[in-house]
This record gives C-alpha cells, structure tokens and sequence, in this order.
C-alpha cells in the first residue's frame, strides 16, 4: 500500500504519514482510508496529502484561516437550509403558544408598578 502524508494544517494528523489501506467516494467527494502509527483508521481526502498538488486556498492563508473559501459556502448553504426549516416550526410554535406565554408572564397584582 502506498505512505502518504497528511498535509491540511488543521487535520489533526497533519505532518504524519499514514499507510493508504483503500479509497472510497460518495457525494462529499474522495476520501482515502489512511491507517496511522497509533493504528486509526481515519477517511482523509486526497487533496489532504501530499499525494496530490497542493490547495493553492490552503497554502495561501498559512494557517491563518479556519476552512477554505468554498468550505464557507456550502456551510452558508446548510445555514440557510436549516434556517428555512426553523423559521417554518418556529413561527408555527409561536403562533400557537403566543397567547399563552402573554398571559403568562403578564402580572395581575393591584401592587404593581405604577
């Protein structure tokens, strides 16, 4: 099996080299099983190791960011999407219930602020 190194500076392997035992791929992409010296076994992408060119995003911010410029992007997806769904039972929870919680906290004592 093929030795590669671990590469992006925020895996918590990098710089370690992990013995490639298969490769496998579904919708997030590639990812390499890489097996290390503390015997874990952990899916890494490619792009990830030295076997591959360099991500010109990763290398151009030397660990000064925390994720890459498409990383933010399908996280503003996911965002939105669950936003969506929130807004939807949330508004839903609070048309129901907003009366309720009025009366709820509302005082009724004669010595209240006036």
């Amino acid at each position: 099996m093929q030795l590669v190194t671990v590469t992006h500076p925020f895996h918590p392997y990098t710089g370690q080299q992990g013995e490639c035992i298969a490769r496998r791929g579904n919708r997030s992409g590639k990812r390499w099983l890489l097996r290390f010296a503390d015997g874990r076994i952990c899916p890494v992408p490619p792009q990830w190791t030295d076997a591959t060119p360099p991500d010109l995003e990763v290398t151009a911010v030397a660990r000064r960011a925390l994720c890459s410029f498409s990383d933010l992007l399908e996280l503003s997806d996911l965002v939105a999407l669950l936003m969506s769904r929130k807004r939807v039972t949330g508004a839903k929870a609070r048309k129901d219930n907003y009366a309720a919680s009025v009366k709820g906290i509302t005082p009724h004592s004669p010595w209240g602020l006036r």
